[in-house]
């Protein structure tokens, strides 16, 4: 797919089941318009359980420079759903006429393991950020080197219109060219003599010339000049696909995405060629991706510790803010209820100064009424009570007679019972003294009405 429409188009479509699209295609296109041998493809990716699942691979060679020569080195990257902000996964995909060089950053299955993607954080890492560091980390060690079954290597077909990996400016081309001494890989070779393809000996790959002496065997048994470093797990995961993370360097036998295998990859392990020392260039390039890498790893620590003493202090300080906040509402409540209470208790204040000046007035009005009292030696009972008006009076008259017909009837019960009066005789007085009281009740009744007074129940 060429065109940055066509890949717009291509890449709209394979990233629609992706939780950010919009980003994760600015970040592809980032790398496409840097890397022009990059082409995106969606196939499926098997993970290490067995799973499978249709990811997007960006596939194709990167330039790597080793020993002043440039050379194409064919890498997959399979983009997880939740990119750009968990890491892909990386692999080195080596030609039919490439083997595996396993080493610190890139396993027997091909599988690149680097700081960069085990401290991969958006927006600080991308795509692009990546694939340069692969190009220094490769050139100082390449990930594959070069083998031969016979005689010259064939020659690959290319589609009409020119190579399959062009490079920008007229680079070097992934494969030789007639006429060329330039290999698309670094040979196994530490001798500046050695042919790019040398004559294959009887077991099909290429001789490995050592750097002691002629004594040496020209096949060494393999041992991995580096221990097994490992990572801890990173914050971000893998966003939950299984065997996807990048937690340390797994084991050789880890499985490799749906693949063919490659001549000569089984039963046999390869050497490790011998490299002379890297120039001065490539020396500060290591100690500058280096310094580049601790520091990143040590801005990532502090980062985290700094996040969690900050976690710490906000959960202790919204802690105590809760509590405070607890004790602020139940000191208001008091204090509401405390007002309701100092205003119910000034108003019963008042209330009991009014009773008292009214009990100090009446105090003082009978204390006067006792001293008059005591002044007079001859007192009428009818003059005692005075009323303050007519009505009051005959009201008064009315109800004192009626409880003295109440009284008259009680003691002519009395004498009844005692056997003083006949029945005849109690039976006439009762009846004439109920007349009476009925009068008298009905006139009491009749007073009370006009002045305004309740009925008697």
């Amino acid at each position: 797919m060429a065109g940055s429409q066509g890949h717009d188009a291509y890449l709209r479509n394979a990233l629609s089941k992706y939780q950010y699209p919009d980003l994760a295609k600015r970040d592809i296109l980032q790398a496409f318009s840097n890397f022009k041998d990059l082409r995106p493809n969606v196939d499926s990716f098997v993970f290490n359980d067995g799973n499978r699942k249709e990811l997007l691979c960006l596939e194709g060679t990167i330039p790597v420079t080793y020993r002043g020569t440039t050379y194409n080195i064919p890498v997959c990257l399979w983009l997880l759903e939740t990119h750009p902000y968990n890491p892909p996964m990386v692999y080195v995909k080596p030609t039919a006429t490439m083997q595996i060089k396993p080493g610190q950053h890139v396993d027997a299955n091909g599988r690149v393991y680097l700081p960069y993607l085990h401290e991969w954080r958006h927006p600080q890492s991308d795509l692009f950020g990546l694939i340069q560091i692969m190009g220094i980390i490769f050139g100082e060690n390449p990930p594959v080197f070069a083998k031969k079954t016979g005689g010259p290597p064939p020659r690959p077909g290319y589609p009409p219109g020119g190579l399959p990996y062009p490079l920008p400016g007229g680079g070097t081309p992934p494969y030789p060219m007639q006429n060329s001494s330039q290999t698309p890989y670094p040979p196994a070779s530490t001798g500046a003599s050695q042919p790019p393809y040398p004559s294959a000996n009887s077991s099909g790959f290429m001789p490995m010339p050592s750097v002691g002496g002629p004594t040496n065997p020209p096949y060494p048994a393999y041992q991995p000049s580096y221990p097994p470093t490992s990572y801890p797990s990173a914050g971000a995961g893998s966003g939950g696909y299984p065997g996807g993370g990048y937690g340390g360097y797994p084991p050789q036998g880890s499985s490799y995405p749906a693949t063919s295998s490659y001549p000569g990859s089984q039963g046999y392990q390869p050497s490790q060629p011998s490299f002379a020392t890297p120039t001065t260039a490539a020396m500060q390039q290591s100690a500058a991706i280096s310094d580049e890498q601790i520091r990143l790893s040590l801005v990532s620590a502090v980062e985290d510790k700094m996040r969690r003493r900050l976690k710490e202090i906000f959960a202790q300080a919204q802690a105590e803010m809760d509590a405070l906040k607890k004790t602020q509402d139940d000191l208001n409540n008091g204090k509401t209820k405390l007002d309701d209470m100092i205003s119910r208790l000034r108003a019963e204040q008042n209330e009991v100064g009014r009773s008292l000046e009214i009990l100090t007035e009446k105090d003082n009005e009978i204390r006067e009424a006792l001293r008059k009292m005591e002044s007079q030696n001859d007192l009428n009972i009818d003059d005692a009570v005075v009323t303050t008006a007519p009505l009051y009076k005959q009201l008064m008259n009315a109800f004192a007679e009626e409880q003295s017909i109440e009284d008259a009837i009680y003691y002519i019960g009395e004498a009844l019972r005692k056997g003083v009066i006949d029945l005849d005789v109690f039976l006439k007085q009762v009846r004439e003294l109920s007349r009476q009281q009925f009068m008298l009740r009905a006139l009491i009744q009749k007073c009370r009405q006009k002045a305004g007074l309740p009925e008697i129940g």
